[in-house]
């Protein structure tokens, strides 16, 4: 078998894709989340070189946005603080025991 870079470019970003979307959906914590959004970013990338090596621009662009989209998760969810109070999903969504 011979597998050439855009051929590995995209099965990576196929593998990233996959797993970065399971680690967002998932929701299991702020960290987690965030590094969901790292392997969608790392897919992305992927995506993209293969569509530059490629010369396919539609795919090409829809990564390029993709990957500024995810940068931005990575940026919300990783490097910035949480905000005062409890994150979505926890206790304080809950109604109070009575």
């Amino acid at each position: 078998m011979h597998f050439l870079w855009p051929d590995i470019f995209k099965w990576a970003a196929t593998a990233f894709t996959l797993v970065g979307a399971g680690m967002t959906a998932a929701d299991l914590g702020r960290r987690l989340t965030g590094w969901g959004f790292g392997a969608l970013g790392a897919g992305s990338a992927c995506w993209l070189a293969a569509a530059q090596l490629e010369q396919e621009t539609q795919i090409g662009l829809t990564n390029l946005v993709l990957l500024a989209l995810n940068l931005f998760g990575v940026w919300r969810w990783l490097v910035r603080k949480a905000p005062q109070g409890k994150p979505a999903g926890t206790e304080a969504q809950r109604a109070p025991a009575e």
